[in-house]
């Protein structure tokens, strides 16, 4: 996610990222990791970070970059040469003799191979040094959050040929990194090692092994866990007569491909690089649904994962209510002090019942009623939050925190249309949608097992909802749906609400026309909040900015009501 800043952009382009299970590293494109280049880079473990610092040198200055690559998911390639080098003979070398060639690989060790090839007409002699640094901050620290109890870090430890970092946390995890030297470097201190080289024209070969781990109690894995066995998003293949389609199409599943994370043993899709590398509800269930014609597995796997974590109690710092389903759950340092609610936290309003329309959309393609008996328990309970939190909201799903629960979950982001912040509670109107949808779905799942009388109820309170929707939310004066009950502002959101169905036909073109206007189509795509309204700025988060996700769930909505020419211009 691009910062701000036109540094943070810049850094964001020129950086090279990689994963593999639950590791993961951000480096420059010389295959650094530096952070005082960039606040993200890192090799992270856990929500920690166990590299703050890995920089090669060549006679203690920079190399210059060639070619830089991430396209495997796993490893990053940095072709390196060498600028102009005063020599300590006395000579010089011009530049681009040295040919440098630097890899890394993740997986359940961490392995940098580093090639020097010396293509001059004489024998060279040069100094490679390596620094590492590890601070084994929390990722909510370094995301800019406040700094909480510390363990110990103990001092870099040299035995043999392996530099080790080690952090005792204050959660009474032991997280440790081992670095093997390959083959041992001709001086090492504890910020890491040179090597003297006397390079003829056959070159040489370095070899680092990084080994992770995180001891502690409970189900936690203590290191890193091997990619997905499975090889997920291959049971459907798509090829088209257009190349650059299918190459669009191919990297969107290796990116897909790359967010699929292992933790304790579980495969689920993460909810981003780098900051939500985590199990999130509605990220997961959204991107698990989407690929349901590719890849069924994802959704059981992330609805058996979800209800693992349903709410059980009522928890104010977690937001925990009973049938809820979670919103993001965090394993680091602070999260098991609990000085962060992440453990889990259910601050949303809409994964619930998007939990139970992926149920019911898995078990309509696949007519798998095995993980749907599995699971009937953890929709009644699910339903039974939805219709609590109805109580306070008119009857319409909504919460009444100060922090936003939906997915434009900034402070800025809920207005009125002159721009003044609404106050709880708030019934969002693509939440409506997401009611309507799970409550139709779960009583198709109920007439799977014969239960006509529960899934009779559950139609009729879905078509009650539809019917009060369309009267309460609908702005007659402005021919749109409305952001929110009684908020009267112009968004994106009421196109998310397309796809559920909800929205009465006779309204449908009308939101078409609004969402495909220039009040709120900016050319890159619909608007998070149209250019009329008193909030808008189209640099900011969620009031202007236009959002890729958001954007397909309007296509595909667009598209369910039968506007396949506005849906293929989104």
């Amino acid at each position: 996610m691009l910062g701000s800043s036109s540094e943070s952009v810049l850094n964001s382009l020129t950086m090279l990222t990689t994963k593999a299970g639950n590791i993961f590293a951000l480096c420059s494109s010389n295959g650094d990791i530096d952070t005082t280049v960039s606040n993200a880079h890192g090799l992270y473990f856990h929500d920690m970070r166990c590299l703050d610092r890995a920089t090669l040198r060549l006679n203690g200055g920079p190399l210059s970059v060639l070619l830089a690559s991430a396209d495997e998911t796993d490893r990053s390639v940095s072709e390196l040469t060498n600028p102009r080098l005063q020599l300590a003979s006395g000579s010089s070398l011009p530049k681009e003799m040295l040919g440098i060639r630097r890899e890394r690989r993740l997986a359940r060790t961490v392995q940098e191979e580093v090639t020097v090839q010396n293509f001059a007409l004489q024998d060279v002699r040069v100094v490679l040094t390596f620094e590492f640094e590890a601070a084994y901050d929390d990722i909510f620290v370094i995301r800019g959050g406040r700094r909480g109890k510390r363990g110990e870090l103990c001092e870099p430890r040299w035995e043999g040929a392996t530099l080790s970092f080690r952090y005792d946390g204050a959660d009474g995890r032991k997280r440790r990194l081992d670095l093997t030297f390959d083959p041992p470097p001709s001086r090492k201190d504890a910020q890491g090692a040179a090597y003297d080289l006397s390079l003829d024209a056959h070159g040489t070969r370095i070899r680092i092994t990084g080994e992770l781990s995180d001891q502690g109690g409970g189900s936690l894995e203590s290191n890193p866990l091997r990619a997905p066995a499975t090889k997920y998003l291959n049971l459907v293949g798509v090829e088209t007569d257009n190349p650059i389609f299918n190459r669009v199409l191919q990297r969107c599943f290796d990116d897909l491909g790359m967010l699929l994370t292992r933790q304790r043993g579980e495969t689920f899709v993460a909810a981003g690089m780098p900051w939500f590398v985590a199990l999130f509800g509605r990220d997961s269930l959204i991107t698990a649904l989407e690929v349901l014609a590719y890849d069924p597995r994802i959704a059981a796997n992330t609805l058996k994962q979800l209800a693992k974590y349903q709410g059980l109690r009522h928890d104010s710092w977690t937001l925990e209510e009973p049938g809820a389903i979670l919103h993001e759950l965090r394993v680091g340092e602070q999260a098991n002090l609990h000085e962060v609610p992440y453990t889990p936290y259910y601050g949303t309003v809409d994964a619930t019942p998007l939990f139970v329309v992926l149920l019911g959309e898995y078990v309509r393609w696949t007519g798998d009623l095995m993980l749907w008996r599995l699971l009937k328990s953890n929709v009644v309970r699910a339903i039974e939050c939805i219709d609590r939190s109805s109580a306070h909201g008119r009857g319409f799903t909504s919460y009444a925190t100060d922090t936003n629960l939906g997915w434009k979950d900034s402070g800025s982001c809920i207005v009125h249309s002159d721009g003044s912040l609404t106050t709880p509670p708030i019934a969002l109107v693509e939440v409506q949608g997401y009611v309507y949808w799970a409550k139709l779905e779960a009583a198709c799942l109920f007439e799977l097992d014969d239960d006509r009388e529960t899934a009779s109820r559950l139609r009729r309170e879905a078509e009650d909802l539809r019917l009060r929707f369309n009267r309460a939310l609908w702005l007659r004066g402005r021919r749109f749906l409305d952001l929110a009950l009684e908020r009267e502002a112009l968004s994106s959101n009421p196109g998310q609400a397309l796809l559920s169905g909800i929205v009465s036909p006779r309204h449908v073109a009308a939101v078409s026309r609004m969402l495909m206007s220039e009040r709120l189509f900016s050319g890159w795509g619909v608007r998070t909040l149209a250019s009329s309204e008193a909030a808008y700025n189209p640099i900011d988060y969620q009031v202007g900015a236009v959002w890729p996700h958001d954007n397909a769930l309007i296509a595909a909505g667009l598209k369910r009501c039968g506007l396949a020419e506005e849906a293929v211009r989104i």
